[in-house]
């Protein structure tokens, strides 16, 4: 929700707070019983300090600090609390107020009944307050939401277009035709590998959350398909550590860089020309891919794949304040640093 709306919104509130109390004051002055003994002025310069202490201190203290947590103990003795002190110092400023002008304290019992009133009024501007703060959050939560499913089908239809392309199939099928001559079984086991690629890209991928081994099988297997291009088998360097069990994560978040430093690198005789490092340390997944960049193959097209502006939104709003990314790009190399803090779970097998 935009800033201006939420200004607009407890301006709203206030003018109608003003008016509820300024109607109650002339209906009450035009019949038998006036409920209001004082002028309009000092009713509601007393009720909008009331009002403005509770609803404000509910506002920006108590709702974010213990409600949005679950801490609903806490919320609602904090709340009654708050209400009383409030109460209590209106009535304060009202008995210095009188003592000031006459000389006399207002009588005790008259005391007491101003603090139940004003504490029932700081209590019905604390809870408007808290309807208020979770109507703008559960607005804010929904826009997110909008904007997630919006951008993680982008990113998943671009993914699915880079991935299930032509130009990889053709070429992975050409080479599995021509290695099944040679070596029929490991022909078989490629195009086995192959058609486990294309069905957690098509099937598995679709859920927003997998089990960080599959996407590490995914990794793998992708390397291996691109490795029957190449007689070099140092050409790529893969090392993965820790375990990867009991931990899911958002689906595809590494193969755009993955296919990036394919797509660049193109001598397949220089060993180590794609390096690629995954750490697991208990909740956090560091990736690293560092390519040498072929210098002499003419590519119009600078590094980054999908387009990095569109991974950066996709990875700002999947892992919010819970990673980090770093892309160094030279002349000689491109180099990927992604670190992700993911949570622990328990994931039902697909």
């Amino acid at each position: 929700m935009k800033q201006s709306v939420i200004i607009f919104l407890h301006i709203g509130y206030w003018l109608l707070y003003w008016f509820l109390f300024t109607f109650l004051y002339f209906v009450s002055r035009a019949t038998s019983q006036a409920l209001f003994d004082d002028d309009w002025a000092t009713i509601v310069l007393l009720a909008s300090l009331t009002g403005l202490i509770s609803f404000y201190t509910f506002y920006f203290w108590l709702v974010p600090r213990y409600l949005t947590r679950k801490r609903i103990g806490e919320f609602i003795a904090f709340g009654l609390l708050t209400s009383l002190a409030t109460a209590c110092l209106t009535t304060l400023i009202i008995a210095i107020t009188v003592y000031s002008l006459v000389s006399i304290f207002p009588e005790v019992e008259g005391q007491f009944t101003l603090i139940a009133i004003f504490t029932v009024l700081a209590l019905v501007n604390g809870i408007l307050a808290t309807i208020i703060s979770g109507f703008i959050t559960w607005y804010a939560d929904m826009h997110i939401k909008e904007i997630l499913i919006n951008k993680n089908l982008q990113a998943e239809l671009a993914l699915l277009k880079a991935q299930i392309n032509p130009h990889f199939l053709f070429n992975t099928l050409n080479n599995i035709d021509v290695l099944i001559e040679r070596d029929a079984s490991r022909a078989s086991l490629y195009l086995n590998k192959l058609s486990d690629l294309l069905r957690f890209v098509l099937y598995e991928a679709q859920h927003d959350q997998v089990p960080l081994a599959k996407e590490l099988k995914y990794i793998e297997k992708y390397i291996d398909l691109q490795k029957i291009r190449t007689t070099n088998s140092h050409f790529i360097d893969l090392k993965i550590e820790g375990d990867a069990e009991s931990i899911s994560i958002a689906p595809m978040i590494f193969i755009p860089y993955l296919e990036n430093a394919f797509k660049h690198s193109t001598n397949k005789k220089i060993d180590g020309a794609i390096r690629i490092h995954i750490s697991i340390d208990h909740e956090r997944v560091t990736f690293e891919c560092i390519n040498i960049i072929d210098k002499h193959k003419r590519n119009d097209q600078a590094p980054g794949g999908l387009g990095n502006q569109l991974l950066k939104q996709r990875l700002d709003l999947l892992y919010p304040n819970r990673h980090t990314l770093s892309i160094q790009a030279n002349p000689d190399q491109y180099a990927v640093h992604l670190s992700l803090q993911l949570h622990a779970s328990q994931l039902p097998a697909y």
